[in-house]
């Protein structure tokens, strides 16, 4: 997983996009409250919150590739 700059915000775009359908469907399947234009302004904080970090939630999400 590369670290240059934006490489979270990438790897959580990749991912909503790949498992969820887009970031409504995390948000959807997560139960995350915020929709549209809130959902960029949230995703970090929620995927923190949920996973621990962005690291290891690209981990769970790969383990399957």
């Amino acid at each position: 997983m590369s670290k240059t700059p934006g490489w979270d915000a990438k790897a959580i775009s990749d991912i909503a996009a790949r498992h969820y359908g887009g970031f409504t469907g995390m948000f959807e399947k997560h139960d995350w409250p915020e929709r549209g234009s809130d959902m960029m302004r949230k995703v970090q904080t929620r995927v923190k919150e949920t996973y621990g970090s962005i690291e290891a939630f690209v981990a769970k999400h790969e383990a399957g590739k």
